[in-house]
């Protein structure tokens, strides 16, 4: 049950990062910090399945595997961003 949640969620994140600037436009910039709160909030949700999902003896590791490879991208995509906003803003 923790690994197709853990994949959920991982999925739902990857989703709302592709969709954060169509969102904001449609919506003319109003759900955007409710959605960027979403991403964060999301991700450390996502670590921490990871974590919990890993550790365990009796989940099979495929599926968590597939989920901790799209939360390690999101990771690494919001890792770049603060970089960036940091360096060049």
């Amino acid at each position: 049950m923790e690994k197709l949640c853990f994949l959920n969620v991982s999925v739902i994140v990857t989703i709302l990062m592709f969709l954060l600037d169509p969102i904001g436009v449609a919506t003319k910039e109003k759900l955007t910090g409710l959605i960027i709160l979403l991403i964060l909030v999301g991700n450390v949700v996502s670590v921490l399945m990871g974590i919990l999902t890993f550790t365990s003896k009796y989940e099979r590791k495929l599926i968590p595997s597939i989920a901790a490879i799209f939360t390690f991208c999101n990771v690494g995509v919001m890792i770049f961003f603060f970089w960036f906003g940091a360096n060049f803003a």
